[in-house]
């Protein structure tokens, strides 16, 4: 930077109207440099030579901030500079300290690093051994114009690294993944004898210190294909580097820059991709082919079992406190009372239908498939009836009113359905206040003037009536003797006798 003499000399220049160019050539500097000064005021220009200055002050730290440096590679700036106001009583600012080690990691090459890990390589497993499983998504363009969110479960063989994904737009659930096995299984024509997934909720329900709890459907797939099942840890690339790099490999050949028409498209799309790439490129650390290794491998896979279409699969799924049940991210009702009798159903998706069912497989009831998402499918028979009892209210009020009103609370009862009942509560008040006389006349104004609401009944009813007088019956005084009572007055010698002597 500059010193101060030269900052004034241009500013005069600039003052009796130089240009910057022509400020440069004057003094003989580089018009960048004019141009970094030309519009700094004065405090600008003392704060930074005061930063400066103060950088200039560390300069005599310079061999204790690089041993600092060298000695603990995790340093960050800000530590060095609390420890120069511990050791050296030094108050300058963090970010003049941050400035000024960046500086000194640059031209010493002291690069910042985290703490070190140990990487070991990992034995190539034998043929047919494992499985591995894995997530991904990428937000794709549609062919009009729309961005969508692709999901997909990858599959990779741990020895030939033969590939294998399933595209869909909807999350994934536990019964996708299950589904997504059986298609692996049938396109790699066999299955293996352990597979291994990342701790996922739909895998998983808790680790439980080793003695992991899987959820209900896929213990139920573990247990029907006899697989062993391996879950990653955090941090535990040995186990989940080969499947992340297939994520990677997906993500950025196959989907990039793809455009998407449907997930049927993508899917067979994908395929061809395998054939000519995913598993026909070379591997980078096997230096084989996928393919022709997998041609061995397949020898070794365990026989398919006889799996059931998707279509067939039973799924279960537990009853909320509202009497719905959640797929595909969409609720649909249960009638009224079954939370309260039974916590789980089983429910079956086929031809567009929704079959709720018993754990035991009896019908409940059934629902179209809603192929929007978040949205509530109720029928209308698993709705609370309360028709019985605003029937035996209507009419309570219809006959208090001497059946004189009977289209005014009808239309009360449309039009405030919500509140019907609180109306005719009203109404039975007012008439025992007004009258059945002045409540009539008060609704036949209101049926003249189209105001059909008993707050209107009730203003009218203020304004123009008088509530009914109340008799106060106001004790009498008794003059016949034989009406009164007069007590017996005995001596306490009497009592005492009652009680016993006591000397």
């Amino acid at each position: 930077m500059k010193g101060f003499k030269m900052y004034k000399q241009i500013q005069q220049l600039k003052e009796i109207g130089f240009t910057r160019s022509r400020a440069a050539k004057q003094l003989n500097i580089n018009r960048e440099t004019v141009t970094r000064y030309w519009n700094m005021t004065a405090d600008e220009f003392a704060k930074q030579l005061y930063s400066i200055n103060r950088e200039l002050l560390l300069s005599k730290y310079e061999e204790i901030i690089i041993s600092w440096l060298k000695r603990y590679p995790t340093m960050t700036a800000a530590q060095v500079c609390d420890w120069l106001k511990e050791h050296y009583k030094e108050n300058i600012k963090e970010r003049t300290v941050s400035r000024y080690v960046k500086g000194l990691r640059e031209e010493y090459n002291l690069k910042k690093s985290n703490h070190p890990r140990d990487y070991e390589a990992v034995e190539e497993l034998p043929m047919g051994q494992q499985l591995k499983v894995d997530f991904g998504e990428k937000w794709m363009q549609s062919i009009d114009g729309q961005r969508v969110k692709i999901r997909f479960a990858a599959f990779v063989l741990a020895h030939a690294r033969y590939k294998w994904a399933f595209f869909q737009t909807r999350p994934f659930t536990t019964s996708d993944l299950v589904s997504s096995c059986h298609e692996c299984f049938r396109y790699i024509g066999g299955m293996p004898l352990e597979m291994v997934f990342d701790q996922d909720s739909i895998v998983s329900v808790s680790e439980n210190y080793g003695d992991i709890i899987h959820t209900f459907e896929f213990e139920k797939f573990r247990q029907e294909c006899n697989l062993k099942v391996h879950l990653c840890r955090a941090a535990d690339p040995e186990s989940k580097g080969k499947i992340e790099n297939v994520v990677k490999f997906i993500k950025y050949n196959f989907l990039e820059n793809r455009l998407f028409a449907d997930e049927e498209v993508l899917n067979s799309s994908f395929l061809k991709w395998l054939d000519r790439t995913g598993n026909a490129k070379l591997h980078g650390t096997t230096k084989k082919i996928p393919t022709k290794v997998f041609e061995d491998e397949r020898e070794h896979l365990r026989p398919l079992l006889d799996i059931r279409s998707n279509s067939d699969v039973t799924i279960y799924r537990n009853v909320r406190k509202d009497n719905t049940i959640v797929y595909d991210s969409n609720r649909y009702s249960l009638p009224l009372g079954t939370y309260n009798n039974q916590k789980e159903v089983s429910i079956e998706a086929k031809s567009e239908k929704l079959t709720i069912m018993t754990v035991f497989g009896e019908f409940i009831c059934e629902h179209p498939i809603s192929t929007g998402r978040g949205q509530l499918i109720k029928s209308t028979s698993h709705s609370r009836d309360i028709t019985d009892s605003m029937d035996k209210a209507q009419n309570t009020v219809d006959e208090l009113l001497l059946f004189k009103a009977t289209d005014f609370l009808q239309t009360i009862r449309t039009e405030k359905a919500r509140y019907a009942r609180d109306q005719f509560r009203l109404l039975q008040t007012l008439c025992d206040k007004y009258g059945i006389d002045e409540v009539l006349n008060a609704i036949k104004y209101c049926e003249v003037s189209k105001l059909f609401g008993i707050t209107y009944v009730k203003d009218f009813l203020e304004h123009s009536a008088k509530p009914k007088q109340v008799i106060v019956l106001n004790a009498i005084p008794v003059s016949n003797n034989k009406y009164h009572v007069t007590t017996e007055k005995r001596s306490l010698d009497v009592y005492a006798k009652a009680g016993g002597s006591h000397e």
